[in-house]
């Protein structure tokens, strides 16, 4: 297939640009400077196209069969004003969808958070799809307000349109100062590494397991027009914070010591936050 992919230079953009070509698809990718390299390795190089949601022309997406978009603004812990996350994250969004249809394209792959339920999880055991969005910080609260307007116009235009709201994902290429990359660091350094309580439950899945989902988006026959498919991506197993990170403590065979309790939990946090998967894996007799 021929894709175009948004934030292919991002934390979990690069994974998908990586499993994309892996899989023999035709990949151009948005960047918003001829130097912005995937933070991790590739295959071989997608045709580039440099520019900015905002910039994004039909004539760049001639040809597309599918739209996977990724690229978004204040992702934790990076920070980003209002007026940011409603220009890339609200605004943004709408027009790949807008420019998208313009070029003929009918089949879009976008990114949600789980940040988008908020204090809505405080209700359930396993999160939903269909949940009320609660958020509880600025960049939840846009990526929600972002839905709403996508799913709208997807439903309006008849267009085919998969929305996937990562949970906990990790691997080599994130931010550094988020959990798994700090943990990681101390591990192999052999320093301590002192934590919160870690008692909160969450999902954690590796990047290249979510670059999947998307990629496979593009294909999926279930996914139908005007009908958006939404739903939650994680791994299916629930852990508290301070297990994945005796887990990973000793897969990295580190020499010092976790210190969970040292640092203050943060406030407002909600004990509980791990999704129902209704959705997201596909019956054998549906395969492409």
């Amino acid at each position: 297939m021929r894709l175009f992919l948004t934030g292919g230079t991002g934390f979990i953009g690069s994974y998908v640009l990586r499993a994309a070509l892996d899989s023999g698809h035709q990949v151009r990718a948005l960047r918003r400077s001829s130097t912005a390299t995937p933070v991790i390795d590739l295959p071989c190089e997608p045709e580039w196209v440099t520019g900015t949601l905002q910039t994004l022309d039909p004539s760049q997406m001639v040809g597309i069969d599918a739209v996977i978009h990724l690229a978004s603004a204040g992702v934790s812990p990076k920070k980003a004003t209002w007026d940011e996350l409603l220009e890339a994250n609200v605004v943004g969004s709408l027009r790949v969808l807008e420019i998208g249809e313009l070029a003929g394209i009918r089949r879009f792959a976008m990114a949600g958070t789980c940040h988008e339920y908020g204090a809505t999880a405080e209700r359930y055991q396993e999160i939903p799809p269909d949940a009320a969005l609660e958020p509880m910080n600025s960049y939840g609260a846009s990526k929600a307000a972002a839905f709403q307007l996508i799913r709208a116009f997807a439903i309006e235009r008849d267009l085919e349109l998969f929305y996937g709201r990562i949970f906990s994902a990790y691997a080599d290429g994130q931010y550094e100062k988020n959990f798994w990359p700090s943990l990681r660091k101390a591990a192999l350094a052999g320093e301590d590494f002192p934590m919160t309580s870690g008692q909160q439950v969450s999902d954690f899945i590796p990047a290249d397991a979510v670059a999947d989902y998307f990629v496979a988006a593009c294909r999926r026959p279930d996914i139908k027009a005007g009908r958006p498919l939404v739903v939650n991506i994680g791994s299916g197993t629930a852990s508290t914070l301070l297990s994945f990170a005796q887990q990973q403590w000793r897969y990295f065979e580190a020499s010092g010591k976790l210190l969970p309790n040292h640092l203050p939990d943060r406030p407002n946090q909600i004990p509980r936050y791990v999704p129902d998967l209704s959705g997201l894996n596909i019956s054998p007799s549906q395969q492409f």
